[in-house]
């Protein structure tokens, strides 16, 4: 049984989101970070990264996550995540300053105004 769920949508040509559930933890991301790192950065275009659904979030997660956003800002997209009302993902981002790097929103219409895309 897996530990970990990922899945996608393209809201436009220039934007996709990312759903991601479970525990990203050694064996969670070791199950997803190839597909991961290929939906989110395989071209140039705003990335949501949904961690709503996210239980567990360990260093390797974070890892995938920040190595995964440096690519796409290479490539001229921008990644934004989403944590919702998820307080342990939240605390998780705080602690290691990750804002600093990726723009975090609880707010999922406020994540999409940041990526210039608030009409979906």
């Amino acid at each position: 049984m897996s530990s970990v769920s990922l899945e996608h949508e393209d809201l436009a040509e220039d934007l996709r989101r990312i759903r991601l559930g479970g525990r990203l933890d050694m064996v969670g991301v070791g199950e997803v970070e190839m597909r991961f790192t290929s939906l989110a950065a395989s071209k140039p275009v705003g990335v949501l990264v949904d961690l709503t659904g996210v239980t567990f979030l360990a260093s390797v997660g974070l890892r995938c996550i920040i190595h995964s956003a440096k690519a796409l800002d290479l490539k001229g997209g921008r990644m934004v995540l989403l944590v919702g009302d998820n307080a342990l993902v939240q605390s998780t981002l705080e602690t290691v300053g990750i804002a600093d790097i990726i723009p975090v929103f609880s707010d999922e219409a406020a994540a999409l105004d940041a990526l210039g895309r608030g009409d979906h």
